[in-house]
């Protein structure tokens, strides 16, 4: 009898493994658009969907031998008539999803077969949503019939899930989706009352069930902006980073969103904290908060530590600075003169409107100890090497690539102008811009 069992699961075994690949199959009917492309996120990898010209036929074959969901990505269209589309698709293993694309105004229109459950089920939801999200913008209900209006698109999912009876995978999926859905087109709808100098009926939020009801699962973490929405909950709920942290471990169990958002409530903390009054007292709340982010905690905690070159007094930060025939500068170079400094960038319209005045202020100065440079922030040396040509540019001129002076320096918005002394320390971290004309020119003039 055991030798008849121990078969028995053998075969059951070999079975599940000749399941072999997915297909993913259809036709295209593009319509007016002669030109699109298809893409399929599956995980980390990312095919293209390759369509027959004159047939518009397409396969693709998925390997992996667990029923997942993936992603039907698409663009369609050219130059300022290009829109994006995305669809979820329910995959099992040995199986074929056959599909139906066909593109005209600017939307898609989707279907497969119904007896295909899941898939039918995925895309009867979004194109329900689609629907009703653009309904609303075009048309925004009055205030009577708003609840009504937007608490549909959370309880429509019920009917699609009676409707087709889907996988556990896909009902989770869906009630996940709605729920985003419904929070997503609420924050629409919150902007457009208030443009219009309306406010929106009491009790919407309560449509639908607290956010760690319905995200705390972990198929939320396939959605782009379940991070986010937790970490505005935790903000509206408790005010200190600590506390956010703390009601995330109280109210959410999923280690990757736990992480993810531990991580955003962090990055926040850096960003946002005043540096020039207690930082001793910030850098160690911080490590007490990081100390269970590894290698990532260790990293904000140094983010952090170098935004002390942001605070008056602070010495210059040693970074390399290259000019335009790619010799590499220290800010230190300069020491024993006062450093007037223009942060910009060639993209940067305001940073470039200053260049004029910055260059008469320099020419009006007439002041031996004061050292005029301006550092780009541009990633494109070709463009940041055209604009100072176009613009006339000369003396010190040097660009720093990456983010690590911006972030060293906490600078949140350019042009941004800075000011250190002889002896080589933040003297003004917000120094005024040369078209501020007598009240910059009067501060320069006096320093010996």
């Amino acid at each position: 009898m055991k030798h008849i069992i121990s078969i028995l699961l053998l075969l059951a075994t070999i079975g599940c493994r000749q399941k072999g690949p997915a297909e993913v199959t259809g036709m295209v009917s593009p319509g007016e658009y002669s030109e699109y492309q298809l893409f399929l996120i599956d995980g980390d990898k990312r095919d293209s969907l390759s369509v027959e010209n004159q047939t518009g036929l397409f396969s693709l074959q998925l390997d992996g031998d667990t029923s997942r969901i993936v992603t039907l990505m698409g663009v369609v269209g050219t130059g300022q008539n290009k829109w994006p589309f995305e669809q979820a698709l329910y995959i099992e293993p040995g199986t074929k999803v056959e599909l139906d694309i066909q593109f005209k105004n600017r939307r898609v229109e989707m279907a497969v077969d119904k007896k295909d459950r899941n898939n039918a089920a995925l895309i009867t939801y979004n194109r329900f949503y689609l629907d009703k999200s653009r309904s609303i913008w075009e048309n925004p209900p009055v205030a009577s019939e708003l609840k009504n209006s937007m608490g549909e698109i959370y309880t429509r999912v019920n009917n699609v899930i009676e409707e087709f009876r889907p996988a556990n995978m896909t009902e989770s999926y869906l009630r996940i989706q709605a729920y985003l859905s419904f929070i997503q087109a609420l924050d629409g709808v919150t902007y457009m009352y208030s443009r219009n100098g309306e406010v929106l009926p009491d009790g919407m939020n309560e449509l639908v069930p607290p956010v760690y009801e319905v995200l705390d699962d972990p198929m939320a973490s396939r959605f782009y902006n379940t991070n986010s929405f937790v970490f505005n909950y935790l903000k509206k709920e408790r005010e200190t980073p600590e506390e956010q942290i703390q009601l995330l471990k109280e109210r959410f169990t999923v280690p990757s969103i736990v992480l993810s958002v531990s991580r955003l409530v962090l990055q926040s903390f850096v960003a946002n904290y005043n540096y020039k009054n207690g930082f001793e007292e910030g850098l160690l709340r911080l490590k007490n908060m990081a100390a269970e982010l590894g290698e990532e905690g260790e990293k904000l905690v140094k983010n952090f530590e170098s935004k002390k070159y942001s605070m008056e007094g602070a010495a210059l930060p040693d970074v390399m600075l290259e000019d335009v025939d790619g010799k590499m500068h220290k800010l230190t170079d300069f020491r024993g003169k006062y450093l007037y400094i223009d942060l910009w960038a060639s993209w940067c319209g305001p940073c470039c409107q200053e260049v004029p005045y910055l260059q008469k202020l320099e020419k009006q100065l007439n002041n031996p100890m004061v050292e005029f440079i301006s550092i780009s922030l541009d990633t494109n040396k070709k463009a940041w090497k055209e604009k100072m040509k176009q613009l006339n540019m000369h003396g010190h001129q040097y660009i720093v690539t990456g983010d690590q002076f911006a972030t060293m320096m906490n600078i949140k918005g350019i042009p941004h102008f800075l000011l250190y002394s002889k002896e080589g320390t933040l003297m003004q971290y917000k120094a005024e811009r040369p078209s501020s004309g007598d009240r910059i020119r009067n501060v320069l003039v006096r320093l010996k």
